[in-house]
């Protein structure tokens, strides 16, 4: 029981790292926590065209409350 649980174990660890691998080639900017928690909401039945929106929104919206604290008033 152990062996499979390992093995199932060892390939989701591999899967990750292929995914973590493409998301790189991709330039997605997802590191790993991320990318774990995008594939999960996925499996969950989100709709990845959505998340992928919902992601561009929150860099869009972070990267002007950086440039909002740099700018003097």
């Amino acid at each position: 029981m152990a062996s499979a649980t390992n093995t199932n174990l060892n390939a989701v660890r591999e899967t990750m790292d292929v995914l973590l691998e493409i998301s790189r080639l991709l330039n997605t900017g997802l590191d790993m926590e991320s990318l774990s928690i995008c594939v999960r909401l996925c499996e969950q039945g989100i709709n990845p065209e959505a998340l992928s929106a919902v992601i561009k929104e929150l860099r869009k919206a972070s990267e002007t409350l950086k440039v909002s604290e740099n700018c003097p008033n």
